[in-house]
Parts: structure tokens; sequence; C-alpha cells
């Protein structure tokens, strides 16, 4: 049995905000949740008989790694080589420094440690294994073809596939892995760097392959269900709270019966609580616990966010040492947030205009006038004191000219 392992955008370094800071390593734990995902798919390279895994690209969050990610990548890509296994990466958009049309990668420090089982593939490229030709094609944009509109940079691209596909044994079975969006595909987050000169493939641009597996696209999504088969692979781990509803796989191809199966990634997960206090609560803290005791979703080894809204502004806040303690009772890795918010009493704004220094005298004798003298009874006091101020203020002023 000969079996391929194909695993998502890495992103090596996302997610740092939601983790903890390291205790007893400089690392902090999304980073190393990052490095457990990928020893989890060495393994199961190893439990499957696969000499191959193809990474679909975004090795690293940040285009400029910091040193200790690099070192990481090259610890697990020496993993690899000790069990025999190959690593292929596609380079994605986050593994491109580019100054103009000149582009390097910090993954060229993998190909210049010469790693005999590390294969960076920055051209459109075909990698034969048995009787399946898996073609990988690495992320373009409209610049990278310097091209002046979209579609002539895609009809290019399209032309590099019948290139390849042309070369390809009829007879063979044909695999496509790339790092591009598929046109109707949904982003998620940052996947996107420039929406202006970003290339959305449509469907019919992979006629001649029997599958496609994409990345770059972050939520794993099924694009075509035969004749090709096409889907976005989905990134290797969850970031952020907006992702917390998706499963991550990986996909083992087999190569000898032409059969592929999905194994899902053992992500930690992210657990968004969100309680909403009624106004009349005797006791805001209590009310909460009973609702987290409510929660029939686990929180082992969850990264949670906590939203606790008080309805009424008399509502008393609550007790966080008692809530996070019953998280953690139940669990929980990590909170990484925890927010409370109260509804404010509205307070009605007096109409009438302040007296202050921004007003002339004369107003501002006439508006306190106003507000003293109401009754028309008062109408003729109120009509003789603004003579006589008025008089006076003439008078001051004057004195202070003489």
């Amino acid at each position: 049995m000969s079996n391929v392992i194909i695993l998502g955008d890495v992103h090596l370094g996302k997610g740092t905000s939601i983790g903890k800071s390291g205790i007893g390593t400089a690392l902090n734990s999304r980073i190393i949740d990052q490095i457990n995902l990928l020893d989890w798919t060495l393994d199961q390279a190893i439990d499957h008989d696969s000499t191959n895994i193809i990474v679909t690209g975004d090795i690293f969050e940040d285009p400029k790694p910091h040193p200790t990610l690099v070192c990481n990548l090259i610890e697990w890509v020496q993993k690899c080589a000790a069990n025999e296994v190959h690593v292929h990466v596609i380079m994605g958009n986050h593994d491109i420094l580019r100054t103009g049309t000149f582009v390097v990668s910090p993954l060229d420090i993998l190909n210049s440690c010469e790693l005999d089982n590390f294969h960076l593939y920055k051209d459109v490229n075909t990698l034969t294994i048995g009787s399946v030709a898996f073609t990988l094609m690495p992320f373009r944009d409209r610049k990278s073809f310097i091209c002046d509109v979209n579609s002539d940079a895609l009809g290019l691209l399209k032309d590099s596939l019948s290139y390849e596909l042309a070369s390809i044994p009829i007879t063979y079975t044909k695999v496509l892995i790339g790092h591009f969006a598929i046109e109707g595909s949904i982003p998620v987050g940052d996947e996107i760097d420039d929406i202006t000169n970003e290339l959305f493939c449509p469907i019919d641009m992979f006629r001649g392959y029997e599958y496609v597996w994409m990345g770059h696209i972050h939520k794993p999504q099924v694009m075509n269900k035969l004749n090709p088969y096409i889907a976005h692979i989905g990134s290797m781990d969850i970031s952020n709270f907006g992702e917390s509803d998706q499963k991550k796989s990986i996909v083992v191809f087999d190569t000898d019966d032409l059969s592929w199966k999905d194994i899902n990634l053992p992500i930690r997960p992210l657990t968004k609580i969100s309680i909403i206090v009624p106004k009349d609560t005797k006791d805001s803290t209590q009310f909460v616990l009973d609702e987290i005791e409510k929660i029939k979703t686990t929180m082992d080894r969850s990264i949670v966010r906590l939203e606790i809204s008080l309805s009424s502004p008399e509502l008393a806040s609550v007790d966080r040492k008692k809530i996070e303690k019953t998280i953690y009772d139940k669990g929980a890795f990590n909170i990484s947030g925890f927010s409370e918010s109260k509804k404010m009493a509205l307070v009605k704004k007096d109409g009438t205009q302040v007296i202050d220094t921004t007003i002339d005298v004369n107003s501002a004798v006439k508006m306190w006038a106003d507000s003293k003298y109401i009754e028309k009874a008062d109408e003729t006091r109120k009509k003789r004191f603004t003579e006589i101020s008025a008089q006076l203020i003439l008078q001051l002023k004057n004195e202070s000219k003489e």
C-alpha cells in the first residue's frame, strides 16, 4: 500500500493572542499546539505507510517568521527524514516576500540546509507516485504574471495546467493540489491579501483532473462533487473564535486503489460562551454559574471566551474568580477573554441651553430670567429685571472704556 498525506495550510505562529504565554518554555501554547499537529500528521504518515506528505502552503503566518519557528520547522522535517517521509511544500501567499518581480521565501532556508527529504515548489510541477500524478500549483496572483487584467493571468495559469496534463500518461490518475481560491469559495479570515490582484479559479479550469484539493481558503468546503471532485481542504488549525465550528482534517490518498479518506485533526477546541443576565436576577454570579452548568458541549482542553451581558444597571457585577474557577474545573485549558457589559439607564438630556462663557451677557441674563420667572404673573417683573440688567451692563461697558 502506498498512501500520500495531504495537509492544509500550517500557519505556524498564528493565533498566539488566544494562547498561554510560555510556562517552562519560550513558546506560546498555540505554537506548541501547531507543532503537535505536525507531529500527529507525521504519526499518521507512519501508521498509513506513507512516505510523502504534501502541504498546501502558508507554512508560516508571517512572511518574516521568528527564527525559533524556522528552527521548529527544520526539526520537524528532520523527524520526517528519520522516518523516511518526504515533505513537499507548495508555496503559499504567506510564504512570499516580494520586491517588484523578485520573490524570496523564508522556506529558502530549508533548501539551503540541503535536507534531502524537503521539496519546495515555486512553480507548477508534477510529482508522480505509482500511477498517480500529483500536479502541485503554488500561489500566483495577477502581479506574478505581469498582466493588466485578471482574466489574462487566469489564461496563462490555465495554459500551464494544460502543459502539465499533456505530459502525464493518459492512463494515470490525475490529482491537483495547490494554493488558490476557487471561484465561489467563502473566505473566513485574512486569506486574501489583495482582492484586486487575487485570482479566483473557475471550476472548468480543472477539467482533465479527477481530484482537486486547494489550500489558501481556511474553511473546509466542497466546491464540486464529481468530475472532478474539487474542495478546499482548509487550514491545519482553527485560529480564532470565528472558526470555532470548523472541523479540520487531513486527506489520506491511496495511490494503489485510488481511494481517499478524511481523518479529523485533533485540534484544540475554541469555545465561546455568551450569557445574558435578566434584569430581575437576584444573584448575577449564581445565574452565570447555573447557565455554565447547562452547557452540554465539553470544555475539556478548550480555549474559552466568556461574554456576560447584564440587562439592568441595578444588577451587581459578577464574581470573576468564582466563574473562572468553575470553567477551569470543567477542564478548560485557557480563558482567553472575559468581558462584562451592563445596560445603563437612560438619562434625559436637559434641552435648555447652558449658561457659560460662550454666550454674551445679555443673552445669559435673558435665559436666567426665562428660567426664574416661569408663571405669567411674573412677566412684568421679568421685563423689569431684564431692562434694569441691560442698563447696568451698558453702564459697566461704558465705565470700562473710560
